[in-house]
């Protein structure tokens, strides 16, 4: 029998020896097994093949394994002309599902439009102890932080990147400068590029402030890296599965009512702006960008009038639902694990090899497509009936069933006992069924 079973851990579990990371990645793998009393299932869910695993020993310290994240294909995209299939790797079930659904609604009138900036990222130094003078002093030196940073920046520039200016500023309450480089960075997100520049420069801004760098660190914000999408389409394609007496053009008025509820409600805004993130995080983490940079670039987008709001806006104009989705979207087709995980290289290969503004763009239409069909759900029939069928497929493979057994017993659950009611032991008993089984 499958399914998730809890142990009572052994005396003493939990007590891995000293000094883990010093190890080899094969005596971690044998002291975590012990530690922790692993069962089959489990040490098979981290285990990957020995090359993965290998792999995963460069990627990160004290490595023991891999967490496989299931990888899915949303289809039906069309952005910018360009059939798109779009890979995403999430564990959320109706995540794809959803963004498929909504790529086929908008394609027939277009697709999505998207847009992005040139990829600006900033690096950053703090400074304490800086006079008003030193400030100024900081405030010309433009001249001399490109030459500095020349050497180190010359392959960006042989690329049409590099320096694009420095600002300074003091923060109110600490009274501490910040000094900010802004840096093309091209395909990469740019984050040792931008570190290795802001340490570079300490010793000079110091001399040129009379200050003491506190720190100095790439900025996440990404700020001037913002990408977007857009879509129009007739009201009447939204006819799709409401609930009786509700027509598209009632669906409409609907997502765009949610649109705004999520412009004046912070604490709705959360869960709408979480919806967008399931596809671009998805896409993020299928190409190993880094998806924390992404998600808390986007929150801090969406604070930015000092109200945390929706990301995306939607109305109905003549007759046409109009969506739209601007956000900073750092993500990189070279450099860091992007270019270096097998995985991420196929996500890659599937999106087209895409240079890190069409990576953005689709990111965009994929964020934007995910939240049209959470409203679109949520504001008509609700969102519990497309989640309920998947769980009943999880459901059914936790009672045993196996290949084709796991669909068939998953629609019988969702139809007979209704998802939301079933229980393991039900599945079960319907298993045994299906299998002429005695239950």
């Amino acid at each position: 029998m499958s399914g998730t079973v809890k142990r009572d851990p052994p005396a003493g579990a939990g007590a891995l020896p000293s000094g883990l990371h010093r190890h080899s990645l094969d005596a971690r793998r044998a002291d975590l097994r012990d530690a922790f009393a692993l069962g089959d299932e489990e040490w098979e869910g981290i285990s990957a093949s020995p090359a993965l695993r290998e792999l995963a020993d460069v990627m990160v310290e004290s490595a023991v394994g891999c967490m496989p994240v299931p990888l899915g294909i949303a289809e039906g995209f069309l952005i910018d002309g360009r059939e798109t299939a779009v890979p995403m790797a999430v564990e959320e079930p109706s995540v794809i599902a959803a963004a498929s659904f909504a790529a086929r609604l908008v394609r027939r009138d277009g697709g999505f439009a998207t847009w992005a900036a040139d990829p600006v990222m900033a690096a950053q130094v703090f400074l304490e102890g800086v006079s008003e003078q030193g400030e100024r002093r900081l405030a010309a030196c433009g001249d001399t932080v490109r030459a500095a940073l020349a050497g180190e920046l010359a392959s960006l520039e042989r690329r049409g990147g590099g320096y694009r200016g420095l600002s300074v500023s003091r923060l109110a309450g600490m009274g501490t400068v910040k000094v900010e480089i802004a840096i093309d960075v091209r395909d990469a997100m740019g984050a040792n590029r931008l570190n290795t520049a802001a340490e570079r420069l300490r010793l000079l801004l110091e001399k040129e402030s009379g200050g003491r760098v506190l720190m100095a660190i790439l900025s996440n914000e990404a700020r001037e890296r913002l990408a977007g999408a857009r879509f129009r389409l007739p009201v009447d394609r939204l006819a799709v599965r409401l609930p009786a007496g509700m027509d598209g053009a009632e669906a409409a008025r609907r997502v765009a009512a949610a649109s705004q509820v999520a412009q004046e409600d912070p604490s709705r805004a959360v869960t709408h702006n979480k919806g967008i993130m399931n596809g671009i995080s998805s896409l993020a983490l299928a190409t190993m960008n880094d998806t924390r940079a992404v998600e808390a670039a986007a929150h801090a987008w969406a604070a930015r009038s000092g109200r945390y709001r929706g990301l995306s806006l939607f109305s109905v104009d003549q007759g046409m639902l109009c969506g739209e989705l601007e956000l900073p979207l750092a993500m990189a087709t070279v450099g860091g694990s992007v270019d270096f995980h097998p995985a991420s290289r196929a996500a890659l290969a599937v999106l087209g090899w895409p240079d890190s503004p069409r990576l953005s763009r689709i990111a965009a239409a994929l964020g934007l497509a995910q939240n049209l069909a959470a409203l679109l759900a949520l504001t008509t029939r609700g969102i519990q009936a497309g989640h309920m069928r998947y769980h009943a497929a999880r459901l059914a493979y936790r009672a045993g069933a196996r290949g084709s057994e796991v669909r068939l017993l998953a629609e019988e659950l969702h139809g007979a006992e209704g998802a939301a009611s079933a229980d393991l032991a039900s599945a079960r008993t319907l298993l045994a069924r299906m299998r002429g089984e005695a239950p």
